[in-house]
């Protein structure tokens, strides 16, 4: 499966991402509303001086509830662009993404629309071109569009060389909650998360995705946020910190909490595990009402892997119905 690309209507920073990408000329210059976002979340402007097509891209330090990177691309020289320049823009964005593990998200504006003069049709067909190139599977670019017009035509059915809104499906996002208790047990959830990433769900794990430096309560936030399903984790030592709102799983437990109470009763984006031989000592006081599976020192890793899978890829458990008999009434 290939890189997917679609598009939306909004602010490029009105949902989490793992890349943000702003607009810029070669003069360093960027348009008012760029200028505005960089004063808010104290982003240094861009370099003078940078060659059209490329792009530069730092953390996003002090805002990772919204993106991990901001990148900016130089999209326009003299008040110009061209489809060559943008492509360019959007092969390096699939190299960054393949070269960085936990770039899975990126998004967009329509880069040399405005000031370029570029029609948003172009933009959208040569940015996608050139992301697609080198892109890793179950990457997803989305191209942000600020007016419902241009929104609306762009992802018509059958306009030549654009996206349906109908993306290919990708691959399951799954965060992974849990304690580190001790060496043995972090090593065995990231064996967990490794054999779920072989499976093709994308598992989303600290050991993996937590850069240095970046603050660890705003990237729970932003992973929650993105997953659609999130695994659980729960042993002796998670139950007391949980309980106690102690550290990294006090936090975590606030934050599902919340998450859990926009939750629809009968959702099913949290999964339990618990991983303690003694049931009742392995479950915190909030997830008591869940459905958790037991995963005992004596089970069967092979077997519950199994079961693990069959619930995240929603598989049908009970049995086909049969067709109705004939009755026979004397």
């Amino acid at each position: 499966m290939s890189a997917i690309v679609r598009l939306k209507l909004g602010d490029l920073f009105d949902g989490p991402s793992d890349l943000i990408v702003l607009p810029c000329s070669t003069g360093g210059t960027v348009t008012r509303a760029v200028a505005d976002r960089l004063l808010q979340y104290v982003i240094p402007r861009p370099r003078k001086g940078l060659d059209l097509g490329s792009v530069e891209i730092i953390p996003f330090k002090g805002a990772e509830n919204i993106s991990q990177y901001v990148a900016f691309a130089v999209s326009v020289r003299h008040m110009e662009s061209n489809e060559t320049a943008i492509e360019k823009i959007g092969e390096i964005l699939g190299d960054f993404a393949s070269e960085n593990s936990s770039v899975k998200a990126i998004s967009a504006p329509l880069l040399g629309a405005g000031a370029g003069g570029l029609k948003s049709e172009r933009v959208v067909h040569a940015l996608s071109q050139g992301f697609r190139k080198n892109a890793p599977e179950n990457t997803e670019l989305t191209i942000h569009i600020l007016h419902r017009s241009v929104f609306d035509r762009l992802s018509a059915e059958g306009t030549p060389g654009i996206f349906s809104r109908k993306a290919p499906k990708k691959n399951l996002r799954v965060f992974i909650s849990y304690s580190g208790t001790n060496e043995n047990h972090k090593k065995w959830v990231a064996d967990l998360g490794t054999f779920l990433r072989a499976n093709g769900i994308n598992a989303r794990l600290d050991q993996w995705h937590l850069r240095k430096g970046m603050d660890l309560p705003q990237w729970m936030t932003n992973e929650l946020d993105m997953a659609e399903r999130v695994i659980i984790i729960t042993d002796k030592r998670y139950a007391d910190r949980a309980n106690r709102r102690s550290g990294g799983v006090g936090w975590e437990t606030m934050l599902i909490q919340g998450d859990m109470y926009e939750e629809k009763p009968d959702s099913r984006k949290f999964i339990v595990i618990v991983r303690e031989d003694d049931f009742s000592c392995g479950v915190p006081q909030f997830l008591k009402t869940k459905f958790c599976i037991h995963w005992t020192s004596n089970s069967s890793e092979a077997s519950l892997r199994n079961d693990l899978l069959k619930e995240l890829y929603d598989v049908e458990l009970a049995p086909p119905i049969g067709k109705s008999p004939i009755l026979y009434f004397s």
